[in-house]
Formats: C-alpha cells, sequence, structure tokens
C-alpha cells in the first residue's frame, strides 16, 4: 500500500509539473512577493517612513533646546535673544577671555597666578579635527589648545569637556582653575613640565548630531584623534551637560588604548529621566517621552555601570561630583548621589554644599571647580586633601602619574 501511496502522490507531482511547468509556480511567487512589497510599502512602509519622520523632528526640537541652546534656530530670534540677552552676555565672556590672554590688559586680582599663566602658557590656538561619521558624512569639530611655552619632556595632556552654553572662546572661567593648579603642582615637583589643556566644546562642532549616540561617536573619534597627535591623554574633566556626552561616549570605546588614565564627571544629571521630573511639578517627564522618542535620552548611571563592566580592571580611575544645592539637578536628578554606582569598585565621590553666604545657592551648579573646596564636602573623600579645591586634586591625581612616567620611564612602570 505504501508503495502504490508514494507512486501515486510522484503521478500526481508529475502531472502538476507537467501541466503547470515549474517556471509557471516561480514565477507565481515572484508576482506575489511583488504585490506584497507593494502593500508593504503603500501601507507599513509609509507608517514606518512617517514614524521616522516624527522621531527625526521630536529629536531635533529636544536637540535643539537642550542641548545646542546657542546654535539652534529658536534662539536665533531677535526676541528671544534679546529677552535672555544672549548675544550681550556671549560677548561679554569673549572679551574677558581674549583679555585673559591680552598682555597689554591688566591682570585680574580674581584669578589666581593669572599673570604666572602668561607667562608660562602660550597663546590659545585652534585645531580642526576631521571626522568620518557612520553614515559616511565627513565632519569637523574645533577644539582649543593652551599648552606650555616649555616643550621639552614628556607632555601632560588634559582634556576639558564644558557644558551647555561654554563654547572654546568664553571658557576662561572654567579653564583657568586647572592652569593656576597645574602651576601650583608643577612647582611642587620642582619645575614646569610641558603641559596641554584641551577644551571640546560641542558647540564647536560644525555639524548638529542627529542623536546622543551621534554625539558620543564624535568625541570618542575626537578623543583618539587628540591621543594620536598629542599622545596619552592622561585626564578627561566634563562638567554639567559635557558629562552626558562623555559617559555615552565612554560606552562607545572599543580600544584599550583609547582609554584615558583619569575621568571626572563633575555636577552632572543622574539621568533625562530624573532630571525631568524635577521641572514643571514632574510634568517634565513629558519632555522625557520626547527625548526618549527622538532618541535623546540618556542614564548616566547605566552608562558609567556598563562602561565599568566592559573594562573591569582595564578601567581608568572615575570620580563624581556633585552639589547638594545644585538647580538644574536636584535630589535624585544628582548623578553624585545615584545609588548604581555603588556597584563600581574604586569610582570615587565627591559631594560639596557650599555655604550660601559665599554665592547663591542657585549659582553652586556653575561655580569654579576652585571654589569647591575640600571643608565644603558632605561626606569624608578619599580623592581630596583637606586643604585641597577641587581642580587642584583632580590635577594632583593625573600629574603626580605623570611625574612618576617621567622619571621612571613608560616600561618600567607598565613592568
Amino acid at each position: 500500500m505504501e508503495l502504490v501511496g508514494f507512486s501515486c502522490l510522484r503521478g500526481v507531482s508529475s502531472s502538476f509539473e507537467t501541466d503547470f511547468g515549474l517556471w509557471d509556480v516561480e514565477d507565481l511567487a515572484q508576482k506575489v512577493q511583488r504585490i506584497w512589497d507593494c502593500l508593504y510599502d503603500v501601507t507599513i512602509g509609509n507608517l514606518v517612513r512617517v514614524v521616522h519622520v516624527a522621531r527625526s523632528a521630536m529629536g531635533a526640537i529636544i536637540r535643539e533646546v537642550f542641548f545646542f541652546p546657542l546654535s539652534s534656530v529658536l534662539t536665533q530670534v531677535q526676541c528671544i535673544r534679546d529677552y535672555y540677552r544672549m548675544d550681550e552676555a556671549l560677548k561679554n565672556e569673549e572679551a574677558f577671555y581674549r583679555d585673559f590672554w591680552n598682555s597689554e590688559k591688566p591682570i585680574d586680582p580674581n584669578l589666581e597666578l593669572h599673570q604666572d599663566i602668561r607667562d608660562l602658557f602660550l597663546v590659545p590656538r585652534d585645531h580642526h579635527i576631521p571626522i568620518e561619521l557612520k553614515n559616511g558624512t565627513s565632519v569637523t569639530i574645533t577644539c582649543r589648545i593652551i599648552e606650555t611655552k616649555q616643550q621639552e619632556g614628556k607632555f601632560y595632556n588634559f582634556v576639558q569637556v564644558p557644558g551647555l552654553y561654554t563654547t572654546i572662546s568664553n571658557n576662561i572661567g572654567t579653564t583657568h582653575p586647572y592652569l593656576a593648579a597645574y602651576v601650583k603642582a608643577a612647582r611642587k615637583e620642582g619645575e614646569i613640565s610641558p603641559a596641554r589643556f584641551f577644551v571640546v566644546s560641542a558647540n564647536n562642532f560644525n555639524f548638529k548630531p542627529s542623536n546622543l549616540d551621534e554625539a558620543g561617536f564624535v568625541l570618542v573619534q575626537a578623543l583618539q584623534a587628540l591621543k594620536r597627535d598629542f599622545g596619552q591623554i592622561d585626564h578627561v574633566v566634563a562638567h554639567s551637560l559635557g558629562t552626558v556626552f562623555l559617559a555615552n561616549a565612554l560606552t562607545q570605546i572599543q580600544e584599550e588604548a583609547m582609554l584615558p588614565r583619569h575621568v571626572c564627571l563633575d555636577r552632572g544629571p543622574r539621568s533625562t529621566w530624573e532630571a525631568s521630573k524635577r521641572y514643571l511639578w514632574g510634568f517634565g517627564v513629558v519632555f522625557y517621552c520626547f527625548a526618549k522618542c527622538g532618541e535623546w535620552a540618556s542614564d548616566l548611571e547605566e552608562d558609567l555601570t556598563r562602561f565599568y563592566e566592559k573594562w573591569k580592571e582595564k578601567t581608568p580611575s572615575l570620580l563624581v561630583t556633585g552639589v547638594i544645592d545644585d538647580h538644574h539637578f536636584a535630589g535624585e536628578a544628582n548623578l553624585c548621589l545615584g545609588k548604581k554606582l555603588d556597584s563600581i569598585p574604586g569610582l570615587d565621590r565627591a559631594v560639596f554644599k557650599p555655604p550660601r553666604q559665599v554665592v547663591n545657592e542657585r549659582a553652586h551648579h556653575n561655580l569654579m571647580p576652585s571654589q569647591l573646596r575640600a571643608r565644603y564636602l558632605v561626606q569624608e573623600s578619599r580623592y581630596m586633601e583637606p586643604l585641597e579645591n577641587l581642580s587642584s586634586a583632580i590635577i594632583r591625581h593625573s600629574f603626580k602619574l605623570v611625574t612618576q612616567l617621567e622619571l621612571v620611564g613608560d616600561e618600567a612602570v607598565s613592568a
């Protein structure tokens, strides 16, 4: 019976191929596939494109309002700029920056070692870094280099990633404390060793990233270019919104050689979700939904945890700082208070509460790091010495290693 059934089945198959032809079946399948492709393109395909356009539009709005307001179309409207006095503020800050380096201008008594910095450092210069994005587009970012007149010896390389409204031309208030701290640390070692300070601001990209991952990718490529052109990066310090870019960039590092020796995230947000809850009586979460949909949401705790899990024992020293009275990232939105960071062995924290008499509490987020002193710590920190300020502690940790490398050589240290 089985043989008869099998013979009948073969007979039916042969008859089907004879009557209809195998080619006709394949042709029918192709026609059905073309019909399906057309239906898909008209229905699901169009829906996907609409979603993509909507997502990009939401992302662009979040990007321009919360990440790149200086170049936003919205803030280019003159009435808005006049209301916030943006033009006047930027011009004043840029003039202050130029006067800082102009030897014909008087020194500012409020800026420590102002004259010494002028004497020991060259006038800052711009450095252009060409970068190819993953989609093949070529872009350029411009960083500023402040380097010592002393050029002989092993260079100390310090990279600063500033916050929201900072450009490479108005940043002396945030950069000066590190220059002054370096001068003091170098003199303590007996001489001024060569050093370079790089300022890499997102406001000096010649394009607007389409999402946060692209912004982080550009920063990774910039760090790679700086290391290739100038040597090992000893310290990377990011402030405020710069911590969002840096945390994302750390997760995208693929090579051990790219790791900086030290990383500091100063006064950043815990996550977009936590920060959004602090605005508009909690209704700010609506902005989080837009940021998430537009691919501009971030979770710095998660980023740092992923970074540590990826590199384990090779992870550079990590410091997270913050101020209790942070009007941008208050309470649970403050990265330095994040509980997930407890899972990262060796991570240091420095949490400050400066007195309100010194300055308005709403300004604590933007205090110069030299104004955050060890005596303002709300808990003990192994990172800082009793009489130090934050900028001095940061420089001491990475500069001390550089001087050791210079004395005994890279091979001896690695051994």
